[in-house]
């Protein structure tokens, strides 16, 4: 996966979160940080066809963010903290808030510019 997929997904989050459609803006910044995360977990060693959720977050946190040190623990919070609010958006009653889609919009750059700052990304 390349991380302009991404970015991509990224835009799209920001152009939800102009409209006003927050559950959809919610839903397209984890998958940008999911996105990111399968570049950063390739771009450190860690391939493989597919990620569920759970092991894509436990390797991340496990392996780039406690071992290898290349990610700040916040990154670890972002994603599954923005996986809780995801899951709210597409399948709860209820709607997720503008301040909080603006919350996991601002994580979800964050996420993507530590991804760009290792090196190696940009060979995937």
């Amino acid at each position: 996966m390349r991380l302009a997929k991404a970015q991509e997904s990224l835009q799209a989050a920001e152009h939800c979160l102009a409209l006003g459609l927050v559950n959809s803006c919610a839903s397209r910044c984890y998958y940008a940080m999911f996105q990111a995360a399968v570049v950063a977990l390739a771009t450190a060693g860690f391939h493989r066809e597919s990620w569920s959720h759970a092991a894509l977050q436990a390797t991340v946190t496990t392996q780039l963010i406690h071992r290898r040190k290349l990610y700040p623990q916040s990154l670890a919070q972002y994603l599954s903290r923005t996986l809780f609010w995801r899951n709210i958006a597409d399948y709860a009653d209820t709607d997720i808030s503008q301040r909080r889609a603006r919350q996991l919009f601002a994580w979800a750059q964050a996420f993507i510019s530590a991804v760009k700052e290792v090196p190696g990304h940009e060979s995937l």
